[in-house]
């Protein structure tokens, strides 16, 4: 009887031990699923999508297959800074916005202009660029005055922030001007025949124009005051807030250490990055 005793309690120890191997295996691998769920949630919140069209030269272009320009350079700057990978989606301009509210991406980046309706549905990072209107006039004019242009025809892009500003200019500065909108036919051409008499653009777009196109006209050297500031939208949601910080973070670090200015020459020739220039 002793005997059998010593054997049954043999047996039990047994049972406990392996039982104990048992449990302590699967706790092993849940831990380790658990794991691997937790650095992929890691990756996830550490990466941005940005929404380009790469039909914008030179803020951002394809060439060979590859995405580059001014925003490209610009975002992989933030990621490098602030710690995030950055996956660029393309698609046409007008597709941009909508893929932002769809989720598709976390923000856009396409010289996008704030403005307060803009303000009421996203929010905005810090700005990164500011976008001033130039008249665009012939190679041989000797206007430097904004108020030389006064009973002029002006020509502007139809519709958008650039038909908009060039009303309100033409209002307070009294200019008198004949505005003519253009819908998807270059104005340039008109003013070098001078069927027009100057272009109303912002000053990158107008500059890359006259460049690429080898055209006979310039930007004249008129300080109009009329701007529109460049910030990057985020859905207004609690998980953006984290990416906005650090996001504006870095933007603050580039400003202060000069690589903003560097990239804008890099791209346009000038500094786009400063409000007084």
């Amino acid at each position: 009887m002793k005997f059998k005793s010593k054997r049954l309690i043999a047996l039990v120890a047994t049972l406990i031990v392996g039982a104990s191997i048992f449990v302590g295996c699967g706790s092993k691998a849940n831990n380790s699923k658990d794991d691997t769920k937790a650095t992929s949630q890691e990756v996830k919140n550490h990466k941005i999508i940005v929404g380009v069209s790469t039909e914008y030269f030179p803020w951002c272009f394809k060439e060979n297959d590859e995405s580059k320009g001014f925003e490209v350079d610009v975002w992989n700057e933030i990621g490098k800074r602030a710690g995030y990978e950055i996956e660029f989606q393309t698609a046409k301009f007008s597709g941009l916005m909508g893929m932002l509210d769809a989720g598709k991406v976390d923000t856009v980046a396409h010289q996008m202009s704030t403005t307060p309706e803009r303000k009421e549905k996203y929010d905005f990072s810090e700005t990164y660029a500011y976008s001033k209107y130039k008249f665009i006039i012939p190679k041989d004019s000797n206007v430097t005055k904004v108020e030389e242009l006064k009973g002029k025809k002006v020509g502007c892009v139809l519709g958008g922030n650039g038909e908009k500003t060039i009303k309100e200019l033409n209002e307070k500065e009294n200019l008198e001007l004949e505005i003519v909108p253009f819908d998807g036919v270059p104005m340039e051409k008109d003013i070098e025949a001078g069927r027009i008499d100057a272009g109303w653009l912002s000053e990158v777009k107008a500059k890359t124009t006259i460049e690429q196109g080898k055209l006979n006209l310039k930007v004249a050297d008129i300080n109009t005051g009329v701007y529109e500031i460049n910030q990057y939208p985020f859905r207004k949601e609690e998980a953006s807030k984290e990416i906005i910080e650090n996001v504006n973070k870095a933007i603050k670090e580039m400003h202060e250490d000069g690589k903003f200015t560097e990239l804008s020459n890099k791209w346009f020739g000038l500094d786009t990055t400063k409000e007084s220039n």
